[in-house]
């Protein structure tokens, strides 16, 4: 897939230009993923990817949605008056107040009070009344493949509040404009008459002469030679892991356990392959990670043999014709998002180094779920979930490939009304290049209203009133009527009057605090964030006093902010003793981080560097009485923090201080 075919590029400019929700479907097979790895390299709005489970998670690049919002797993009822973020640290706030683009994979699988949750936990965080706060979600899945999991004691909770389990029945999906674009061109399969089955599988309308000929693939006891890498596709995982322990046992020669190595936070839900994994030679296996080297040698869901083991080392055969693969541990990641600067990035709180294989002779539906097979046994006899069989099925590259270890009949192929009935209305909303210029101009009002957007700012002046009386009069209460008839015409005007306000406000704050910082360091708090927001809308005053606004403009001036100022009140009264120091430590501890392969935490902790810039330890055997430390890490890591201290030390005094000995 090298260039984007008319339906990519349409969601594509919908991403760039716009703020409208992106529904992007698509039948298995049609690039839903190759176009979210893209786009993540791509995009020029700060993102984050989530998903509904650990394993989606992983294999799309992001967290879990329940890790990202902090969400509990029970569910979510709408309508109360809790706030979810309320116990947020300051980070995750400003990591999400940040957020413009939230790509949630899999959304088949998420549940309306969840998408409900995230508009609430964005309006809030945001302080927007827009849905989602203002943020632009994209949500991809396929809707005829894995629907939620909820237990019959939580839907007769959430069925008082939701029409049905799906992400569209969510309330905030009835305020929020969206349009449902959908892949068409099919990557994965290449015979039309296999194509066409599983469309009436997916439509749930299959018809007689195609389930003759699927029935065809039946093929009673078939049993897969040693050489031929089939595997089995079942609905449960007891009969997968019963399969794969059988076929394993009933190989002859030594049996080798290889470890996993687990650092930081990783969930076991999302454990890409066994903790003690077990091979034979001879052992059917499936590579769990694409080859990050050069050759790409393999890739997440290719099928080879076990021909030999060396050491730590495991080779495998995939194709007689070809060269073994040389395999040894890979590691796995589980990210967090964070801002760098004023941009989002991904850190990594957690990590799962394994040899990244795990036996295939059989795996479940649901671990199938965005892999391609060459050969396949399916066995949906068994079904109990809608898309349960299309996802097995359409797993598979050709007809000839599969084989079904039972005949499937139409009953086989459940599917729900209710997404039948989503997929009819929401292909009215099916956009084109009309739309998306009426979508572009309604982005370029939002973020005009956003320029003008003084919420914020009525929220952070809460005890500051009596001190800046002229803020609501002359700042929140002009702008409110401002807003409310949005015209870009006048958007220069509207800047130069509010760059005078806030300028005139800013001066009255830094004449007033001075005489009351003393009174709390809560206050000080306070004061500093409102500074930094007014310094920030100064800012962008500044620029639309003097340029016409358009949404361009907007963006790139928004691109960085000011996070702190030259008086910051909290700066000078959080400053860590010996700053300098500390920074410097925090420099080598990212350096070394790197260096080992590790998360920087777990080289040392930020209250272990604390400690270390303000009790200067100048031995061995101070700095491992340092709580954190110890004399393992003392000297592993002495001589080079010592060094740094004697350094900051020197600097301090005179030349030719007399250092002392290292022990």
């Amino acid at each position: 897939m090298t260039e984007l075919n008319p339906a990519m590029q349409l969601a594509a400019d919908y991403l760039e230009l716009t703020n409208t929700v992106v529904f992007l479907t698509g039948k298995a097979g049609t690039g839903k993923t190759t176009f979210l790895q893209n786009l993540k390299l791509s995009s020029k709005k700060k993102l984050a990817v989530a998903a509904p489970t650990g394993v989606a998670a992983i294999n799309a690049g992001g967290m879990t949605i329940h890790s990202l919002f902090q969400l509990p797993f029970g569910p979510l009822l709408p309508g109360g008056n809790d706030r979810p973020d309320v116990h947020y640290s300051p980070e995750k706030k400003e990591l999400l107040d940040n957020l413009e683009l939230l790509i949630i994979d899999e959304i088949s699988m998420v549940r309306p009070d969840v998408l409900d949750q995230i508009d609430l936990i964005l309006r809030n965080v945001k302080e927007s009344p827009h849905p989602f706060g203002g943020v632009q979600l994209l949500l991809i899945g396929d809707l005829s493949q894995l629907s939620p999991i909820i237990r019959d004691d939580e839907w007769m909770l959430l069925s008082r509040y939701y029409a049905t389990p799906y992400f569209f029945s969510a309330l905030a999906m009835q305020k929020a404009a969206y349009v449902r674009i959908e892949l068409n061109h099919i990557y994965r399969q290449k015979e039309q008459a296999f194509v066409d089955i599983l469309n009436e599988v997916r439509n749930q309308q299959i018809s007689e002469e195609s389930l003759r000929l699927l029935n065809a693939r039946y093929v009673p006891d078939f049993r897969p030679a040693t050489d031929d890498p089939y595997i089995t596709l079942t609905t449960h995982n007891s009969i997968a892991q019963q399969v794969n322990t059988e076929f394993l046992e009933a190989l002859q020669g030594q049996e080798f356990e290889f470890a996993a190595t687990i650092r930081g936070d990783f969930p076991k839900d999302a454990y890409p392959t066994e903790t003690k994994l077990k091979l034979k030679i001879g052992a059917q296996v499936m590579f769990v990670k694409n080859d990050g080297s050069a050759e790409k040698l393999y890739y997440n869901g290719k099928i080879g043999t076990v021909s030999r083991v060396e050491g730590n080392t495991v080779f495998v055969q995939c194709n007689s014709n070809d060269k073994e693969i040389e395999v040894e541990a890979a590691e796995w990641t589980n990210v967090k998002y964070q801002l760098d600067g004023e941009a989002i990035s991904e850190s990594n709180s957690g990590s799962f180094a394994q040899i990244p294989l795990k036996l295939a002779w059989a795996i479940t539906i649901h671990k199938s779920q965005g892999l391609t097979f060459d050969k396949a046994i399916i066995d949906v006899s068994e079904a109990f979930a809608s898309g349960q069989a299309y996802v097995a099925l359409s797993r598979c590259r050709t007809l000839s490939g599969m084989v079904l270890r039972n005949p499937i009949s139409a009953h086989n192929i459940i599917g729900d009304p209710a997404v039948i009935r989503f997929n009819e209305q929401a292909a009215l909303t099916t956009p084109d290049a009309d739309t998306l210029r009426r979508d572009q101009v309604l982005y370029e009002k939002y973020l005009l209203g956003e320029l003008f957007n003084f919420a914020a700012l009525e929220t952070r002046i809460k005890g500051f009133r009596i001190l800046l009386p002229d803020l609501e009069k002359d700042i929140i209460s002009v702008a409110a009527k401002f807003t409310k008839q949005l015209n870009i015409e006048r958007s220069v005007q509207a800047a130069t009057y509010f760059l005078e306000k806030l300028t005139a406000a800013t001066g009255s704050l830094h004449q007033l605090l001075p005489d009351l910082i003393g009174q709390s360091k809560e206050l000080a708090k306070k004061a500093d964030q409102l500074m930094v927001w007014l310094m920030n809308r100064i800012r962008l005053m500044e620029y639309f006093a003097q340029t016409p606004f358009t949404a361009a403009a907007y963006l790139e001036q928004t691109k960085d902010k000011v996070k702190t100022h030259d008086r910051s009140y909290l700066k000078a009264l959080n400053a860590p003793p010996n700053e300098k120091l500390y920074e410097q430590i925090l420099e080598w501890r990212e350096r070394m981080a790197v260096k080992e392969n590790i998360m920087p935490n777990m080289v040392l902790s930020e209250k272990t560097m604390l400690a270390i810039a303000e009790k200067l330890p100048d031995t061995l055997k101070a700095l491992s009485s340092i709580k954190g430390i110890g004399m393992q890490k003392a000297t592993q890591y002495g001589p080079e923090l010592i060094g740094l201290i004697r350094t900051y030390q020197h600097e301090l005094q005179s030349p030719g201080t007399e250092q002392v000995s290292l022990f």
